[in-house]
């Protein structure tokens, strides 16, 4: 719930034995001497109360205006009008506390490159499908790195970033509904696993070109184990091989 709290006057004075007398100051009355706080309790983001003091004001009038203020931009921060897309971003960065250093890695790229450059002075409550369509349509024509253009993997991996982050928004309640949804990433397809056959491998030691995601044979496994029999990651090759575990999997092993 939210409380007007109160404004009080205090200063960094000491007594004889060298204890600061702040309220308890007899020079406050005088004009001049301390400065104003205020405190107020407001729900945060997540409903919880928090309390909130601030001080160092000329006047009780100024401490009253920034108490207001306060308490203003505490209600607006719980609805989607309180929130830029750049603010929103950010603090959605800050509670991924559970994933992968490389994931976080990835996610701060998208964000701090293209995402906030591109909409983060919008506000959460301003988002809607046509305009996220319009400036990816944007990025579209962009090129990377690299000068090249944008890839749809990587123009997709963008639109799964800011669905995740607005996702929050609407659990929490800011939003109605997540407009990332309606974007649409035109030739990204999901790449689906191919078998390295005699053919592919045949293709590919005569032009060099491969599929993005390709997976050997039993034969071809099996000579790679036989090979390396003797090698010292033996074990580590066999359990790659046999168990499915993912690469974060296998080089977190001791």
């Amino acid at each position: 719930m939210t409380t007007t709290g109160k404004t009080f006057k205090r200063c960094g004075c000491r007594n004889a034995e060298g204890k600061r007398l702040e309220q308890r100051c007899p020079q406050l009355p005088e004009r001049g001497h301390g400065s104003w706080y205020f405190h107020c309790s407001a729900p945060n983001l997540f409903g919880r109360s928090e309390r909130i003091r601030r001080g160092g004001f000329a006047s009780q009038a100024a401490a009253r205006a920034a108490r207001e203020e306060c308490l203003a931009d505490s209600a607006a921060r719980r609805c989607g009008d309180g929130w830029t897309l750049e603010r929103w971003l950010r603090h959605w960065l800050d509670t991924r506390t559970r994933i992968r250093p490389t994931t976080r890695l990835h996610y701060t790229r998208d964000v701090e490159l293209v995402l906030i450059p591109r909409l983060g002075q919008y506000r959460l409550s301003d988002l809607d499908g046509p305009r996220l369509r319009a400036v990816f349509a944007g990025i579209a024509q962009t090129t990377n790195a690299k000068g090249l253009p944008q890839s749809p993997s990587a123009l997709n991996h963008l639109r799964t970033t800011l669905r995740a982050a607005l996702n929050l928004a609407v659990r929490e309640e800011l939003i109605g509904s997540n407009p990332a949804r309606h974007i649409e990433i035109h030739g990204y397809r999901r790449p689906h696993a191919q078998v390295w056959t005699d053919g592919r491998v045949e293709a590919w030691e005569r032009t060099g070109e491969h599929p993005s995601v390709a997976v050997w044979t039993a034969k071809q496994l099996a000579t790679f184990l036989e090979a390396n029999v003797e090698d010292s990651l033996f074990a580590f090759w066999w359990l790659a091989a046999l168990r499915g575990l993912r690469r974060g999997e296998l080089c977190g092993l001791r």
